[in-house]
């Protein structure tokens, strides 16, 4: 439904006028009549209207004063003038000021009508230009916003970017910020990233805040936090305080939450070294069971070294491309893990990419190339995203099992003859502490029914077979 507003000093032309408009009530009508320009000023002003109908001749503010004015104030805003003089001068104020028609009285039902469908389609092309201008502005915007949103995942991550400058509106703030810090989430499911969008924004945190969904796993979230230099509360103490507040109410939505804080960095470029800090803080969680919470970065940490009675056993059943069995070892080792004190996951990671270096040893002797040292890097970088013993232990199973199924086809101890593959065996580790208990336990054996075997098979006590080799090797 479309507005107007008639002027004209005769009530008589504006009754009339309004009865001929009737017939189309159902697409316009009539919200304000005035008798000269300077009421219908006033009335444009408060009613706004769509369009205007007005007479020339009127007296305190005639049509000559009048069409200027709206023309200059209302450019937008159709005019249609009616007047009873073909007057020249009027004709020409008429064009001048845009008017979509200009009618001499009397006039016909018919030809208002006309006037006013002209003015409805104007008016309608007018309203489908302005969407679809701020559909573009808004699809332009979104998009900016969109290449914002990847330009930062793609600087925690560390990716080499061309410029680290926010191109859209909604986050030009983030360019004119000083400070700023990373907390990475780590949530027990798939991040419920409307939620923690809807509560920063609800807590007051939305200026301060700004909330990404992980790109490399689906149970990763980011806040940055954008201060100022000389901050009321220090950004260490602010961010202790949103995660305090934070992590018990993702607790109340059946979700835990563990997250890392980085130091406080200067500029975009350094989310990347940011990221690195939370992960740092993030693999300090002890690994038993603990309740969820926050951990700062405070420097880098040695991680405690490790040692496990079953390693050998382990690199063996590798080696020998026992695949159920290194299944079976890999869960004794994770649940070890699970019940050492005082470990953590930054422990576990450290030991767990010790074990893989020692496979990778292994692979190189089958494959005589560089690809297991290449891919000890990109283990690294899965390793780098995981934040929890559960899923790491999914990710290792996998890894070792897949390792001895590549090994197997090859293996040298792919023969049936035991004593043969107990001398292989010694051949290739007899620089380690083998004692014939270990030995005889590896390949599932009785220690003197080993001791004897081995003595009639090769002519030689199994220590003295050790010796000989140690000595040939030295």
């Amino acid at each position: 439904m479309y507005t107007y507003v008639i002027i004209d000093d005769e009530e008589l032309i504006r009754k009339g006028t309004i009865k001929k408009l009737a017939p189309i009530a159902d697409r316009i009508t009539c919200v304000g009549e005035a008798s000269n320009g300077a009421r219908g000023i006033e009335l444009v002003k408060e009613l706004h209207p769509d369009f205007v109908i007005l007479d020339m001749q009127m007296p305190e503010m005639d049509g000559m004063a009048l069409l200027p004015y709206l023309s200059e104030n209302y450019p937008s805003m159709p005019l249609i003038v009616i007047s009873g003089y073909r007057n020249f001068d009027y004709i020409k104020q008429a064009i001048s000021a845009k008017a979509v028609e200009y009618l001499l009285k009397p006039f016909s039902r018919e030809m208002i009508q006309n006037c006013v469908d002209e003015v409805i389609k104007r008016l309608e092309n007018r309203t489908l230009l302005e969407k679809q201008i701020l559909t573009s502005e808004k699809e332009k915007e979104q998009a900016c916003y969109d290449y914002d949103i990847q330009l930062l995942n793609s600087l925690i991550l560390d990716y080499q970017v061309s410029s680290a400058r926010m191109t859209s509106q909604k986050l030009q703030r983030v360019n004119d910020s000083h400070d700023l810090m990373l907390l990475t989430l780590h949530f027990s499911r798939t991040s419920p990233d409307a939620l923690v969008e809807e509560w920063l924004g609800e807590q007051g945190f939305g200026d301060l805040a700004l909330y990404l969904s992980g790109s490399t796993s689906p149970d990763l979230g980011f806040i940055i936090l954008f201060t100022a230099p000389q901050s009321v509360i220090p950004n260490e103490k602010l961010a202790a305080q949103i995660l305090d507040s934070f992590i018990p109410w993702m607790e109340d939505q059946e979700t835990s939450v563990f997250a890392g804080i980085s130091r406080t960095h200067h500029d975009l470029s350094e989310l990347g070294k940011a990221y690195r800090e939370t992960t740092l803080a993030l693999d300090q969680q002890p690994v038993g069971k603990s309740s969820p919470c926050w951990f700062a970065y405070a420097g880098e940490e040695e991680p405690r070294p490790i040692t496990w009675d079953k390693t050998e056993e382990f690199l063996f059943r590798i080696d020998a491309g026992m695949e159920k069995e290194a299944r079976e070892l890999t869960r004794e080792l994770f649940a070890w893990y699970a019940n050492l004190p005082d470990c953590t996951l930054a422990d576990v990671k450290y030991h767990c990419y010790q074990l893989s270096d020692q496979c990778r040893l292994i692979l190189n002797r089958y494959l005589k190339n560089q690809t297991a040292v290449e891919g000890s890097n990109s283990i690294q970088n899965v390793v780098n995203h995981i934040f929890t013993l559960r899923d790491l232990e999914e990710y290792y199973l996998q890894f070792f099992a897949n390792l001895a199924a590549m090994i197997r086809p090859q293996s040298v101890y792919a023969v049936d003859d035991i004593i043969e593959k107990i001398q292989i065996y010694m051949r290739r580790n007899y620089q380690k502490d083998l004692t014939q208990e270990f030995v005889s336990s590896l390949f599932c054996i009785n220690r003197s029914y080993l001791s004897t075997l081995f003595k009639s098979r090769t002519g030689e006590k199994f220590v003295d077979y050790l010796n000989n080799i140690r000595i040939l090797r030295s």
